[in-house]
């Protein structure tokens, strides 16, 4: 998990199950000039984006035994990331400008995706994810009061297919984080406090909430074997709170 000041720290996988961890129980494994979404691949490379405001602003790589180093220059707002092994790649969303950038593992860069669904007045494009038939999920965080979630299917070569609005809602207002999971999707609403779960059919029902501990969550992703929902706590205006919950589905 990324932490915004530049950290990336790491919790064994043995101990996911605990309650009460503090930063204490964690390692770091990367110092950034910031974290936002990190991804790590299959070789243990962590990808992260970095929203610096700055020139160093982008995305970053951190390999397992080595230094971070900056791979591609991103402007604006870098936000969430998709790391595709099978392409290569890291889709990168970035908030300000709307757009979605692929980033080759090689440094390259172009853009994967410019809809003007995803430019707001607001805050646009944020969280990425992939279903399990290869399609793309993007959330848009505040389209004037309504979140809304953009689906891109993918050619087998990796370039997207016409998108279209999955939906449109009230619900998902504050759209942040997003994950696929059981042919759902998962999103952290971060101004409402709530998880939200949207089906198939853009139905959608709220699965945790301020009462079970949530303050502006950002981020959410479930491990498949335990079948627990993980919620980061970004807590905004009040960083006592940040914290990663856990919820079983």
């Amino acid at each position: 998990f990324g932490i915004t000041a530049g950290e990336v720290r790491r919790l064994p996988a043995d101990q996911t199950g605990e309650t009460d961890l503090s930063i204490d129980d964690t390692e770091q494994v990367a110092t950034l000039p910031g974290a936002i979404g990190v991804e790590v691949s299959p070789d243990g490379t962590l990808y992260v984006a970095v929203s610096s405001q700055d020139e160093s602003a982008g995305v970053w790589m951190a390999p397992p035994d080595g230094t971070a180093s900056q791979l591609a220059n991103i402007s604006g707002f870098p936000n969430d990331i998709l790391f595709q092994p099978e392409h290569d790649r890291i889709l990168v969303t970035e908030s300000s400008g709307g757009v979605v950038y692929s980033v080759g593992t090689d440094g390259s860069r172009e853009t994967w995706l410019d809809d003007d669904r995803l430019a707001t007045e607001s805050f646009g494009a944020n969280g990425i994810t992939q279903g399990s038939d290869g399609t793309v999920y993007i959330a848009v965080t505040r389209a004037s009061e309504m979140g809304r979630l953009i689906e891109v299917p993918m050619e087998a070569a990796g370039s997207p297919v016409e998108a279209t609005t999955l939906l449109e809602s009230e619900a998902i207002f504050g759209a942040d984080g997003i994950t696929a999971y059981n042919g759902d999707l998962l999103v952290a609403a971060n101004s409402q406090n709530r998880v939200v779960r949207v089906n198939s059919a853009a139905e959608t029902e709220t699965i945790a909430d301020s009462d079970d501990g949530l303050v502006f969550p950002s981020d959410v992703l479930v491990d498949p074997d335990s079948e627990q929902l993980f919620i980061c706590n970004f807590a905004n205006e009040s960083p006592e709170n940040g914290a990663i919950l856990r919820k079983q589905m």
